[in-house]
């Protein structure tokens, strides 16, 4: 993975300084913010990455903890002696963009040599989408639809003539240099209530976990607004509960987005992994898999005629169908549910739906995730009714097995926890922890691969 290489060679080349944490720390004395002038208005994600902070700790790390470091990062397989143009010691922005009704990532990355830059990122990305500023390289990281336009947006950005985020909001107010990570949420306005106006997260790096931090503003009457009704499942997997319609737009187990989910008051979701069955491709899925998710959900709902609209329109578009005599909903990628409909709740589950009422009046938002179950209850296997043929089997298991494999990456993290939580003064205070297995390890360290497959990810999607 070139991401983790990099950072890696970074810390071969300053482990014979052992006052690089020094130096590190105090490199920079005045915060350089000339990079937000790349970021457009109307952006909706900001995520400020403060390379010095990772590169110091990292290299302390290397001089002060090598047996852990080595144990970690396969330093046989860096490339040492690659010019990669990058400049190290400044920040990289990340930020997502609305554009042709599609989101759209791109990073701003300073560069210390632009040929040396361009050599290395056409080593690495294939047809990759880069234009220059004067000090800044500004890099596509998802696709699009509408290359074209957007490759002249691109260089727009990059000749600063976009109105800059900044004019919105003075980022130089909540991105702090001591903070690792920093992040500027503006939730999208939507049909439904969105109680959420915009708000600031804040990535601390600690010894064995990653504090998060922030606020978020919310919109006037908003003390009007209920608190989750339902506790928060410890025992699943994943759980997640919400009175906030800051999710109108939800992935059904299916890479497409099924959008405008009308408005509801409360929304609770556990998921426990899946039986994945591979069965044979007539069964006219998009994937030759029947998916049986052990979830239950349930958003209990203020308009139920909006909600029948709503699955009405969904199977018109095929992207469910609905046996309304037993009770089955299956979705276009083949996930089988229990679902029920009436004038109180929408619910999807495996067979029966249970939740404990929560007994605080000041959460609004609380979610849990751990790794290792989620991929341990993931399973995969043939289907005995209808397999498909031997080498199908053989392929479709391989694939199964491979992708399981690589999400075992972030098995070091143990447990993610986030809260929306309402204060005294009606404000809303995030917090959370990304806690990792490794009690005597380091979050910079142990997050390298992480980082790694988040920039996957963000191409992916």
């Amino acid at each position: 993975m070139p991401w983790i290489k990099k950072y890696a060679a970074i810390c071969i080349l300053l482990s014979v300084f052992p006052l690089v944490w020094v130096v590190g720390r105090s490199f920079i004395t005045e915060v350089d913010t000339e990079i937000y002038r790349y970021i457009p208005q109307e952006s909706d994600v900001v995520i400020e990455i403060n390379n010095t902070n990772f590169i110091s700790e990292i290299a302390y790390q290397r001089v002060f903890n090598e047996a852990y470091v080595l144990e970690k990062i396969e330093f046989e397989e860096v490339e040492v002696d690659v010019k990669t143009g990058i400049d190290f010691f400044s920040k990289t922005i990340l930020f997502r963009e609305n554009w042709s009704n599609e989101s759209v990532w791109i990073a701003v990355v300073a560069y210390s040599n632009r040929a040396d830059f361009e050599k290395y990122i056409q080593s690495k990305v294939k047809e990759a989408h880069v234009t220059f500023g004067k000090k800044h390289a500004i890099v596509q990281l998802s696709p699009s639809t509408h290359q074209e336009q957007l490759d002249e947006h691109l260089k727009n950005i990059a000749n600063q003539s976009i109105k800059p985020f900044t004019t919105r909001v003075n980022l130089k107010k909540y991105f702090q240099p001591d903070n690792e990570i920093n992040c500027y949420i503006i939730p999208p306005s939507t049909d439904v209530d969105n109680q959420l106006i915009d708000g600031h997260l804040h990535f601390d790096f600690l010894k064995d976990h990653i504090e998060i931090d922030g606020n978020f503003t919310p919109v006037s009457g908003f003390e009007n607004t209920p608190p989750v009704k339902y506790a928060l499942n410890e025992a699943a997997a994943f759980s997640m509960r919400s009175s906030l319609n800051v999710f109108n737009s939800i992935y059904w187990f299916t890479k497409e987005k099924i959008k405008d989910v009308p408005q509801y008051s409360q929304m609770a979701l556990d998921y426990d992994g899946s039986k994945i069955f591979l069965v044979d491709h007539k069964w006219g899925y998009t994937f030759p898999f029947k998916t049986f998710p052990e979830i239950q959900a349930r958003f209990d709902i203020k308009k139920p005629q909006v909600w029948q609209t709503f699955l009405d329109t969904l199977i018109a578009n095929e992207q469910v169908r609905v046996d309304t005599t037993t009770g089955i909903l299956v979705t276009e990628q083949g996930a089988f549910f229990q679902y029920k409909l009436n004038h109180e709740v929408f619910e999807l589950s495996r067979g029966t739906t249970q939740f404990e009422e929560n007994p605080a009046n000041n959460i609004y938002f609380d979610f849990q995730m751990q790794i290792s179950p989620l991929l341990d209850r993931t399973n995969f296997s043939v289907d005995e009714d209808n397999p498909p043929s031997q080498l199908e089997q053989t392929i479709g298991l391989s694939i199964a097995e491979e992708m399981i494999s690589d999400l075992h990456v972030f098995d070091n993290i143990e447990q993610l926890r986030f809260q929306l939580i309402k204060e005294s003064d009606n404000a809303i205070k995030a917090k959370g922890t990304v806690q990792m297995h490794d009690r005597e390890g380091q979050t910079m360290i142990e997050s390298m691969f992480f980082f790694a497959e988040a920039m996957l990810f963000l191409r992916g999607f």
